[in-house]
């Protein structure tokens, strides 16, 4: 076993009116088997006891560093803070909801080494507000990080990776980790350890049910997710093809097949060019056909005669592909038939 406990790891865990969970988190962090770590945590001017269940933590462990926001300057500035505030060779994040399993640092940290990557990121469950068990997220592959965020809450990555990246995009509130991973995956080295060592919990206060709960921040949601798309095809010099149909995808939007097939080698180009060095064409390739079969079987646009007739003659894999469902197939084949 590799003896990595020189180094020095710093864990930001941003907080607002957490009290309910927050004690578990920090909990959580402390409880590390690898024990050299700071946690810095950034109050961001909470208006519950979150701040006093946090002094009281503090009070008993050195390794605890306490910042406090004057005003409410939202998560992706609180972590920017945090990160600015770090020591360690390498950084993680984690929310006030939300724990750490205890072989968390020891089991990333030895990854990342081990694998020479810039992130390192794992499988991790997804629990009710109670904290009872309700499925286990695996994800990944980096490869179809274009098609969501697929590194997900579990993760540990360089420090100067930070730095490179000029932080958090505070523009981007809600968005603010999965414009990162995008923008990291351009240029590091990832890699996916296939382990659960997170716990990410669901309740009705999480910032993520707020998109779908309040509609200014799904408004705001949709605005971010335009403009991060929008910056990432400046970049790219991708084409407005591709700017729409990843927008859209991203969004939930239906995606017209028929669409795609005009202009899909356009928009293969422009996905197969977001990282030709690091990532695998072929899973890429694969991650696309897996997003286009799953717009061409629930969305109503693509249920019709004339698309099920340009599929076959074009892109018969979306339907024939060995590992897709024979009978889901035949069931969107009758489908389009008799609409």
């Amino acid at each position: 076993m590799p003896n990595n406990s020189n180094h020095l790891i710093s864990i930001v865990l941003p907080c607002y009116n957490g009290e309910k969970h927050v004690a578990s988190a920090i909990k959580s962090c402390l409880n590390q088997t690898h024990k050299n770590f700071e946690l810095i945590i950034v109050n961001d001017c909470s208006t519950d006891k979150t701040l006093d269940i946090v002094n009281l933590f503090a009070e008993k462990d050195k390794r605890i560093k306490i910042i406090n926001n004057g005003i409410n300057k939202k998560l992706p500035s609180s972590l920017n803070i945090g990160h600015k505030q770090a020591k360690g060779e390498f950084i993680t994040w984690t929310s006030d909801d939300n724990v750490l399993k205890t072989n968390f640092l020891e089991k990333l940290l030895n990854g990342i080494i081990e694998k020479n990557v810039d992130i390192i990121y794992s499988n991790y469950d997804v629990i009710s507000e109670e904290g009872n068990l309700k499925r286990i997220h695996k994800t990944g592959p980096t490869e179809h990080i274009l098609f969501g965020n697929k590194i997900g809450a579990s993760f540990l990555y360089k420090k100067e990776m930070f730095y490179e990246l000029s932080g958090y995009d505070e523009s981007l509130f809600l968005l603010e980790d999965y414009d990162f991973w995008l923008r990291a995956s351009m240029t590091f080295k990832l890699h996916h350890l296939d382990m659960v060592l997170y716990q990410y919990r669901l309740h009705p206060e999480s910032l993520t049910a707020n998109i779908d709960l309040k509609k200014d921040a799904k408004t705001k949601h949709r605005r971010g997710a335009i403009n991060m798309f929008n910056k990432l095809a400046i970049e790219l010099s991708w084409k407005t093809e591709t700017i729409n149909f990843l927008t859209n995808h991203f969004l939930n939007k239906p995606l017209n097949v028929i669409d795609y097939l005009r202009h899909k080698q356009k928009i293969k180009n422009d996905i197969l060019s977001f990282n030709s060095k690091n990532l695998n064409d072929k899973e890429i390739i694969e991650g696309l056909n897996s997003l286009l079969r799953s717009h061409l079987l629930s969305d109503h646009c693509n249920q019709n005669l004339k698309t099920l007739y340009q599929v076959f003659k074009t892109e018969k894999q979306l339907l024939l592909h060995p590992t897709f469902s024979k009978k889901t197939t035949f069931n969107y084949i009758l489908k389009s038939l008799f609409n």
